[in-house]
């Protein structure tokens, strides 16, 4: 999903998911996703230090 520079996302990933989750959840999984990617790319533009 955060591969965008391969394409949009798979219409058959998708309604794989749908096929076992709501569409609350699948929108839910999404903006974790995101949210995730968001951060990581600010550390690393940052330069995070992630302590052992």
């Amino acid at each position: 999903m955060t591969l965008i520079s391969d394409g949009q996302f798979a219409d058959d990933r998708y309604e794989a998911a749908a096929m076992h989750l709501s569409p609350d959840e699948v929108a839910a999984i999404a903006w974790h996703g995101i949210v995730v990617n968001a951060w990581n790319r600010v550390a690393i533009s940052s330069r995070y230090e992630v302590k052992p």
